[in-house]
């Protein structure tokens, strides 16, 4: 399970929208030296995000949680998401090869394969919007509150 800590800012039908920042996914990450979002994570300001989550019972506004992914899950979305528009691109390019030696015509076979994966991608995405397993869970309410204290300033 991949789990995130936030703080629940609404709750909805039963759907809690939870402000987390990213910084325990990519600590933990094996590919964290050469990952991209990780660098651009560091130099952005915000490292905020907003994600949907299902709530479960008694969850209230202003509590601190923990959300969590299971791992095949993100796997499963990763591959539809990187993976078939890939090979619909190397497809598309390679196919056109088999027939003829003109490069446009692979060139737009490459086009018409990556838009077509994309194209699939999107059709999963369509499908598993009301699968509960490719929604975010709060997992547990942190039972200790971090304390601010206001600062105030004498003008």
């Amino acid at each position: 399970m991949i789990e995130e800590q936030g703080t629940v800012l609404s709750i909805h039908d039963q759907i809690a929208e939870v402000e987390t920042i990213r910084t325990s996914s990519c600590d933990s990450c094996r590919a964290r030296h050469g990952c991209g979002h990780r660098a651009i994570a560091k130099v952005s300001n915000s490292n905020r995000m907003l994600m949907k989550a299902i709530a479960p019972e008694g969850l209230e506004v202003g509590q601190n949680v923990v959300v969590g992914i299971p791992e095949d899950t993100l796997l499963q979305a990763s591959l539809y998401m990187y993976a078939v528009p890939l090979v619909g691109l190397v497809l598309g390019a390679a196919l056109p090869s088999v027939f003829t030696e003109q490069t446009l015509f692979s060139i737009v076979g490459a086009i018409s394969g990556f838009a077509g994966g994309l194209w699939v991608a999107k059709r999963k995405s369509a499908q598993e919007a009301s699968n509960p397993d490719f929604y975010p869970r709060v997992l547990r309410i942190n039972k200790t509150q971090v304390q601010t204290i206001p600062v105030v300033h004498d003008a």
